[in-house]
């Protein structure tokens, strides 16, 4: 009304400055708010859950040597063909040249042949000799009862809890599991540079990544590992893309791990027409599924793992891996000591040697730090930390903004904007519709003139 109405110029063209600025503003202002609306922002919200009552899943954890070979088994002639794998690849390693030692050069068929799960399964520690006074929640367990025999790209490991049944309601190291290890480092052939074992923490429902993930712990200590326990919430369109249903056989639930894994292994069956030792059963659309023998390993399944990690497949539907809705993850702590203190190592070699009827001498206290380790694993505290995402502005916050902005720069509220409405659509119905049938009708009595 001041615009129109006001008797003097300036005062017109003030208040027309004033209420364009603030039109203009007040636009800019409710662009930005509906920018904001949908690009979907998200924020994170802490939450600590402290549940005494209630049994938190343990882990499963998969433990292996990193050495995966033995040297006795390594040097029989049936596994000749292996050796020259091994001198071809892991020569890089070591300064100088693998020697075959065998009389006969491995042949095509002799690649071609060999069984690269059954060496490994051989060649690999058994349970009995490797793992030892397995304690779990203050019993004593059998290492048969315990652990499961797995394969990794470390060989043959063994994993505990490997099914997800095993919980805990109670913390610290008498509560959770402790384990010897002894990795036997005779046996290491010369071309494994680093000696002990690798740990994993992970769930039941997804692979082993001990390349990617693994603990290494060395001989000669005592490991302290306290865990805490996370749970990670993300969310579905339209604020996220999570996952939570796994379109494959072999892992139940889904996990990014799990994801990657069943698209590498479709890729290698799809390129090398065979899958690696360690890979799980995966069902491709008129491929056969079978395990690489060596030949293939050497030919196809070297460059493929290359390319694959080059990102060479990443754009494939299938290797895109969302987010899980939620994820479960183990988050470790670790404290190591020396072992065996060296009063108890003196009475380790006097019982051996006692045990062995003098025979002893192999077992001295350096024979124990150099082959052995302890390792213990155990909640430190009860409770869940949860991080979840959720919508920071929705629908309401932008009805918020977009009312307030209105409000404060053009004193416009809801019922201003129906009002509006009210008087566009009469403006239109008068200057339009209204005319039209107007026009129409006077049209009509000029063509049909009233009789005299």
């Amino acid at each position: 009304s001041f615009i129109w109405n006001s008797p003097e110029f300036f005062r017109k063209l003030l208040w027309a400055a004033l209420f364009l600025g603030f039109f203009i503003y007040s636009v800019v202002c409710c662009w930005r708010s509906f920018s904001t609306y949908f690009s979907m922002p998200t924020s994170t919200k802490y939450n600590m859950y402290f549940e005494p009552q209630k049994k938190l899943k343990f882990p499963s954890i998969t433990i292996c040597n990193m050495n995966p070979h033995n040297k006795n088994v390594l040097e029989k002639e049936e596994n000749k063909a292996m050796k020259a794998y091994l001198a071809e690849s892991e020569s890089s390693k070591v300064p100088w040249k693998i020697e075959l030692n065998s009389t006969v050069a491995p042949q095509k068929k002799d690649y071609e042949q060999f069984n690269v799960k059954r060496y490994y399964r051989v060649s690999g520690q058994k349970l009995d000799e490797f793992i030892e006074d397995v304690t779990f929640f203050e019993k004593n367990i059998s290492t048969e009862d315990a652990f499961m025999e797995s394969f990794t790209t470390h060989g043959r490991c063994w994993t505990f809890n490997a099914d997800g049944s095993r919980k805990v309601n109670r913390t610290g190291m008498d509560f959770g599991l402790s384990f010897g290890l002894n990795i036997n480092q005779s046996v290491y052939p010369d071309f494994v540079t680093t000696a002990g074992v690798k740990v994993m923490f992970h769930n039941h429902y997804e692979p082993a990544l001990i390349d990617e993930y693994g603990m290494a712990l060395a001989p000669g200590t005592e490991n302290f590992i306290s865990l805490s326990y996370e749970r990670v919430r993300n969310l579905k369109q339209p604020y996220g893309n999570c996952q939570d249903e796994a379109s494959w056989d072999r892992y139940r639930n889904y996990s990014i791990s799990g994801c990657e894994r069943n698209c590498f292994t479709q890729v290698m069956i799809e390129n090398c027409r065979c899958r690696s030792y360690y890979l799980g059963k995966v069902q491709v659309p008129g491929k056969e599924d079978k395990e690489c023998n060596l030949q293939e390993e050497k030919e196809c399944v070297k460059e493929l793992i290359r390319r694959y990690h080059d990102g060479e497949f990443s754009d494939q539907e299938r290797c895109k891996c969302p987010d899980p809705c939620v994820a479960e993850t183990y988050l470790a702590t670790i404290s190591t000591a020396e072992y065996p203190a060296k009063n108890h190592g003196e009475a380790l070699q006097k019982k051996n040697k006692e045990n062995s009827q003098g025979d002893g001498d192999h077992r001295k206290v350096e024979f124990y730090r150099e082959n052995f380790l302890k390792v213990h694993i155990y909640f430190e505290i009860l409770s869940i930390k949860e991080v979840e995402k959720v919508g920071s502005y929705k629908w309401s916050n932008l009805m918020g903004d977009v009312g307030g902005q209105l409000g404060l720069f053009l004193g416009a509220n809801i019922v201003t904007i129906f009002e509006f409405i009210d008087f566009y659509l009469r403006l239109l119905w008068y200057n339009c519709i209204a005319k039209y049938f107007l026009k129409k009708h006077v049209s009509q009595n000029n063509h049909h003139p009233t009789p005299a």
